[in-house]
């Protein structure tokens, strides 16, 4: 089934080239074309997906809303999910820059002059 809706007022929504008042195409249109799809919830999914682009309520239909608001959800878990690993795979295949990779080897080169010196300490104070 193909919806098209234009020009939406405050008062009058257009659908498929027919004005009709808002409320009328929000409270009886939307529920009719919900339980035209039945257990359809690509059909229900898609109609929601054409009123909320139109900036129409979806209130008179709770099941075409909670399918809608399901639906943005999982996108958005989807993309975020996507993010993560892209940024996951960017951070694992990254190859670190000769002055990270010099920060590192000063850095180990601390830390291993500074065992040396707490077990000169130790020994220092136990006479070895």
């Amino acid at each position: 089934m193909n919806i098209n809706i234009t020009a939406v007022t405050p008062s009058k929504a257009t659908v498929n080239g027919q004005p009709m008042a808002r409320e009328y195409v929000e409270t009886l249109l939307l529920p009719l074309l919900v339980a035209a799809h039945g257990k359809n919830y690509s059909g229900i999914l898609q109609v929601a997906q054409v009123f909320a682009a139109a900036g129409l309520s979806l209130s008179a239909s709770p099941e075409a809303a909670r399918s809608y608001r399901e639906h943005m959800a999982e996108k958005a878990a989807l993309e975020a999910r996507q993010i993560a690993e892209a940024k996951a795979n960017a951070e694992r295949c990254r190859v670190p820059t000769p002055q990270e990779i010099a920060e590192k080897k000063a850095e180990r080169a601390r830390q291993a002059q500074a065992i040396r010196e707490r077990g000169e300490r130790l020994r220092a104070q136990l006479g070895c």
